[in-house]
């Protein structure tokens, strides 16, 4: 693979205007390129410290000025200057570590200012007007060189000690293969060279991808890490140049797996190339962080935030049904679509051969204000342009012990994937994004009462990150495929085609670290094992990677085997249908870019006599679910006066349309 540093791509005029719109955007309205009326929160994504004040802004309820207190405390960070306003007006500062700055240059540097004042003021940071509620807080971040100048009431305060002016070298950065790299000074601070996206992951460490690069840095202890994914393992080197040196330093990642050796190619089925964010994504960004995480497979999708603006609508027109011009043997890239709607759910196509009619229902504002068509109709278009459809990041949180579905519902407009239980009964989805940026438990247990009721899906993986983010929140800016859906492609050569077909079989497994693998009498993921009653079953499991504490294999009834990572082996007798799979987990890992660990195979399915599992609990916890979501849709849902009736009526109809498929597994499980 190469990284494309110097690569020159094609690209149609429509999409060239495209990007050059998105860079007017973001120039004339900030973070918030289309209008979409996001939280000024948001608007903060070049702040160091953002990913940590998002965790402190759920720690104190929504309150930013206690998240951002409660951010600093005793000690200020690094990088960090706190301008305090006293009940009195006066100004002070205290300032963090000072960051090193090559003489000459600039560098970023966030002001806090911290009101104790009970009146709306208004201050000047940098020579920008910043204004701060009563008793508030609010952030700036700015550019300084030397001096950083606070003007409030007449008065100035200069602050000197937010910089140190450094000596200037350089690091020459090489590998055989792009790579994904972070460099970082003695106070954390992170450098970057020239014509890269600058970005944070979810544990807050910088990184971009090069193969070989060089970049100018300070005189200073510096850290250089390099990995290439999840298949990789991370290296450390600790650096520090002499005044005016180029300094090289070569890596090669140590490779930890190689599924690809054994036919298993890893994707991304959600990914935005640009979504609004402070930074803009070239077609040629995106290449170098596919080729640089060693990624098989990523799927761009087009898909609106919202409004009615549709985010790389233009890729998507001008080369739907090919492969991006960066695609290898090794590293194929499409775009494919999300299509959106907040009351019934999203989901994404991989392999559309032409832009759909319609990209998202339901939002406000929009030619598309109705929660209409029912998302079935969006996924039959989707089936029809030769997309495999999956439904994105399934739920906001798990399911408590009761299997009560209170949380599921608990916001109107919001993302879950409400229409999945109905769809996946009618047959229009081929997936589930067990691993998505969302609630994995909560996916989890959807995914597992659909198995139980005969359904067969795959298990994917859709990470929705946002390439055009520099910081998070949590996991939106880290680079693409952290987790991974890895589908056995067995002899086929890499392509869409081939993903699509295993995927469709159910031969996937999804990860976001740890390898895993699961066979039944010697069968793998998706396979139907037609047996009789008495028929002996052995399963073994076995999982190698970072931070895994728990291995089971489970199947209808549950947990059938647990231990502690290494191998696991069940035995048992046939005496019902059933599905069986193993999940591995643990707790948050630095070598894991999510909040916890996991990975899980799609099942192994085992039929008597030709009939497949039906359980009564599930079938009947399903018919539960979609009386649910006809009164919540009814009571949510947008639809317009004179065509209330009709469109409500047709979404009624897919629900009980699944209510049939769900009666009778019910009556099965029955006999």
């Amino acid at each position: 693979m190469c990284c494309h540093e110097t690569m020159t791509l094609d690209l149609p005029a429509e999409v060239i205007e495209a990007l050059a719109h998105y860079r007017r955007l973001r120039d004339r309205n900030g973070w918030d390129w289309g209008d979409e009326v996001m939280p000024d929160i948001f608007r903060w994504a070049r702040f160091s410290l953002i990913g940590p004040f998002f965790e402190a802004l759920e720690q104190t309820g929504g309150d930013s000025a206690a998240a951002v207190r409660q951010l600093i405390g005793d000690q200020v960070p690094a990088g960090i200057v706190v301008v305090g306003v006293s009940e009195s007006g006066v100004l002070a500062a205290r300032c963090g570590p000072a960051r090193p700055v090559i003489a000459g240059h600039r560098r970023q540097i966030d002001v806090i200012v911290d009101s104790a004042l009970d009146r709306e003021i208004t201050l000047a940071v940098a020579g920008q007007d910043v204004t701060i509620a009563p008793r508030a807080a609010a952030i700036v971040v700015t550019d300084v060189e030397n001096i950083l100048v606070v003007r409030f009431g007449g008065v100035q305060l200069d602050v000197t000690d937010a910089v140190r002016p450094c000596t200037a070298a350089e690091l020459r950065l090489s590998a055989s293969q792009c790579a994904r790299w972070s460099v970082t000074d003695s106070t954390g601070g992170a450098w970057f060279p020239d014509d890269v996206l600058k970005k944070w992951d979810i544990h807050h460490r910088p990184f971009f991808h090069a193969g070989t690069v060089t970049l100018g840095v300070p005189v200073d202890d510096l850290r250089v890490v390099c990995t290439r994914g999840m298949e990789f393992d991370r290296t450390e080197i600790e650096v520090r140049p002499e005044p005016g040196q180029t300094v090289p330093v070569d890596c090669e990642p140590h490779r930890l797996i190689d599924p690809a050796a054994g036919g298993w190619y890893g994707g991304d089925l959600h990914v935005h190339q640009n979504y609004s964010g402070d930074l803009v994504c070239h077609p040629r960004d995106a290449a170098r962080m596919q080729v640089g995480e060693g990624l098989h497979l990523m799927n761009l999708v087009a898909g609106n935030f919202h409004g009615a603006h549709v985010y790389d609508r233009e890729m998507l027109e001008s080369f739907a049904g090919v492969d991006l011009p960066w695609s290898s043997s090794d590293a194929v890239a499409r775009m494919g679509v999300e299509y959106r709607n907040n009351l019934l759910g999203h989901v994404h196509g991989l392999g559309v051969t032409a832009p759909p009619k319609k990209y998202f229902s339901g939002f406000e504002g929009t030619e598309h204000a109705d929660d209409w068509p029912p998302n079935k109709a969006a996924c039959e278009e989707l089936r029809s342009l030769s997309a495999t459809v999956g439904y994105a990041h399934p739920s906001h949180s798990a399911f408590p012990p009761d299997w009560s579905t209170d949380q599921f519902f608990g916001y109107p407009r919001s993302v879950e994937a409400r229409e999945l239980v109905a769809d996946a009964a009618l047959g229009v989805v081929d997936s589930v994004d067990v691993l998505s940026p969302l609630m994995h438990e909560g996916a989890i247990f959807l995914y597992h009462r659909l198995l139980s009721c005969g359904i067969r899906l795959a298990a994917t993986a859709g990470t929705d990150v946002f390439l055009s983010f520099s910081h998070g929140p949590v996991v939106a800016s880290n680079p693409p495929g952290w987790a991974r859906v890895y589908a056995h492609l067995g002899d086929e050569q890499l392509s869409v085609a081939a993903f699509q077909t295993a995927i469709r079989a159910g031969r996937t497994i999804v990860t976001n670290g740890p390898w895993l693998t699961f066979a039944v009498n010697g069968h793998g993921p998706g396979d139907v094992l037609d047996l009789g009653s008495g028929d002996r079953l052995t399963m073994t499991a076995t999982v190698t990677g970072p931070g895994v504490k728990e291995l089971t294999i489970v199947g209808p009834d549950g947990v059938l085997a647990a231990g502690e990572s290494g191998e696991l082996t069940f035995e048992s007798t046939v005496d019902k249908p059933g599905w069986y799979a193993a999940i591995a987990r643990g707790p948050k890992h630095l070598d894991v870019l999510d909040s916890s660990v996991l990975a899980h195979t799609s099942p192994i399915y085992v039929d008597i006599a030709g009939r497949r599992v039906a359980r009564l609990a599930d079938a009947s916890w399903c018919l539960d679910f979609l009386d649910t979501l006809q009164a919540f849709a009814t009571e949510h849902g947008h639809f317009a006066p004179e065509t209330r009736d009709e469109r409500l009526g047709e979404l009624v109809a897919v629900l009980d349309d699944a209510r049939t498929y769900y009666r009778t597994v019910a009556e099965t499980a029955n006999q």
